[in-house]
């Protein structure tokens, strides 16, 4: 049966945390400090994991209505797009574990698909944020799988990378009838999502890295299409973000701050560009020089790719005015000319139009 994903109704909770969400954080940390910090000091961690989540919270509250209204999907063609909601990709978990799957109504039964995940600081954000962009998708003949997955800092590194993983495998296991083609099954993401994303590309192409998370994708990832995402930890490590929220997004999805990065468990797997090889899918991606929350992140990604020949195309934004993940806002020279060569670059790719 088809669903309808209708208009969210905005509440206060959309904005900041809950009582019980405060909770569930507190818990969260205190977990992770254990009982060797002062008082003084696991209360500031707790104020900087609300404060990172409220941020990216109102960042989707604000700018919910603009990401949504895709201007390529009109009254005239969005009835071709079909959608069902709240697919469960994971019983052990089928609250959390869920995605949408669109489809236009008279496509092909063996379309290239799509891979979506959303992006929210890792403590925040929803599938339902990137109704848009999956319509986007689906009129120009892909599949499209919109993805929730666990959020910081209830769910930490590297959890959220294996229940992908589960949704990866999920999608290609059952790719005969959803109607795509699993050998051209696509991952996309903005930001966090972005970050994701990669961390998948780097694993499709780099099976002993797989061994680290005690699960391995199924297949080859056809190709990455990236947004303003996170891919370099050194870089993190050596800029100064606006509110200084690089602390308070490090703390959520890690446990850990900067100062105790070098003692961290997982240091050494948890950026993607540490692990990109030659096999990392063709890509292309998007980003902001002027990036207030990823500066310098695609300028070190595409360095990488060099390094290691791996087939690109980019965008990278003009106008000053283009920040992070500017082309979810649809509106502007630079967000119309990332989303239509990004769409270009999908569209050649799937149709074996591009030689590397």
């Amino acid at each position: 049966m088809d669903t309808e994903i209708k208009d969210d109704k905005v509440i206060i909770d959309e904005v900041g945390a809950s009582a019980s969400d405060e909770q569930i954080q507190d818990d969260a940390v205190d977990e992770a400090v254990g009982a060797e910090l002062s008082r003084l000091e696991i209360r500031r961690r707790k104020r900087s994991v609300r404060a990172t989540r409220a941020l990216f919270r109102a960042i989707d509250f604000l700018f919910s209505q603009s990401q949504n209204a895709c201007p390529y999907v009109t009254e005239k063609n969005s009835g071709e797009v079909r959608v069902t909601a709240d697919i469960v990709y994971d019983e052990n978990n089928p609250r959390m574990c869920v995605m949408d799957f669109y489809e236009n109504k008279d496509s092909k039964p063996d379309a290239p698909a799509v891979l979506l995940i959303h992006g929210g600081g890792f403590s925040a954000g929803d599938k339902k944020f990137r109704r848009g962009l999956s319509e986007y998708f689906v009129l120009n003949g892909f599949k499209v799988f919109c993805v929730n997955y666990g959020l910081a800092p209830e769910t930490r590194f590297p959890e959220p990378i294996r229940q992908l993983i589960v949704a990866g495998n999920a999608v290609y296991a059952r790719a005969e009838e959803f109607g795509i083609d699993k050998n051209k099954i696509f991952v996309a993401g903005d930001s966090a999502g972005g970050y994701y994303a990669a961390m998948l590309g780097a694993l499709s192409g780099n099976p002993h890295f797989c061994d680290n998370f005690g699960c391995a994708l199924k297949f080859k990832v056809f190709g990455a299409l990236l947004n303003c995402g996170l891919y370099d930890l050194q870089t993190v490590l050596n800029t100064k973000y606006m509110l200084d929220v690089d602390s308070g997004v490090l703390l959520s999805f890690t446990g850990v701050t900067k100062r105790e990065f070098d003692s961290y468990e997982h240091k050494e797997i948890c950026m993607p560009l540490d692990h990109i090889t030659s096999d990392f899918p063709p890509t292309f991606f998007i980003y902001s020089p002027k990036d207030m929350f990823c500066k310098g992140q695609g300028e070190a990604f595409k360095a990488k790719l060099d390094a290691c020949g791996v087939y690109y195309e980019y965008y990278a934004a003009r106008h000053n005015t283009s920040n992070h993940c500017f082309s979810l806002n649809w509106r502007g020279e630079d967000a119309s000319a990332a989303n239509e060569l990004m769409m270009s670059f999908a569209r050649r790719l799937a149709a074996d139009k591009i030689k590397f």
